[in-house]
């Protein structure tokens, strides 16, 4: 579990949760150093982090880019360091799906606006089929960019491959119907 984001883009730690670019403060030498209480010995294909960071290895990497082709997505290299500051991996980086998709159903997901616009309540994440009919395999839902949503076909490959540290659950729509199999 990493506690922190890419040192030095600190002041702009709201742009990996909100599909903002990052590559304008990203540094060159990019660097994420874990720290004493989450050390980890072994590395999973997602490693988890209280940032709001999809990070992912090189293997899922390139099967988020073979299914996103053509989707705007900063693909973030950085280098991990364990927590005597040495290095740990290079094999390693941030997934940053730019903006976001409108793609639920407001209703049957109970969004509340507040008064000013922004989304002060949200239940259960609903899909609107007719909205996600041309969706990416890989996107942030519009109401909580800090939401991913998988596309069926990238999910197969990665129930497939057997990636590891991946908590998911499948989103329902609105219509009832299934989703494709």
């Amino acid at each position: 579990m990493l506690h922190d984001v890419v040192e030095r883009t600190e002041r702009d730690s709201w742009r990996y949760k909100k599909g903002e670019r990052l590559h304008p403060v990203y540094p060159p030498d990019a660097r994420i150093c874990m720290s004493r209480e989450s050390r980890g010995i072994k590395l999973s294909d997602i490693i988890g982090n209280t940032e709001g960071m999809l990070i992912v290895s090189k293997a899922l990497r390139e099967a988020i880019e073979r299914h996103c082709q053509g989707v705007d997505i900063e693909y973030l290299p950085f280098t991990l360091y364990d927590h005597r500051k040495r290095v740990h991996s290079q094999d390693y980086c941030i997934i940053n799906p730019i903006g976001s998709l409108d793609c639920l159903d407001e209703a049957a997901s109970e969004v509340r606006y507040g008064s000013e616009g922004s989304v002060i309540d949200l239940g259960e994440l609903v899909l609107d089929r007719t909205k996600v009919e041309n969706a990416p395999q890989l996107f942030r839902v519009k109401q909580r960019p800090n939401k991913y949503v998988v596309g069926v076909e990238l999910a197969r490959e990665i129930y497939d491959q057997d990636f590891t540290n991946i908590l998911w659950s499948e989103l329902r729509f609105s219509d009832g119907a299934d989703a494709p199999a």
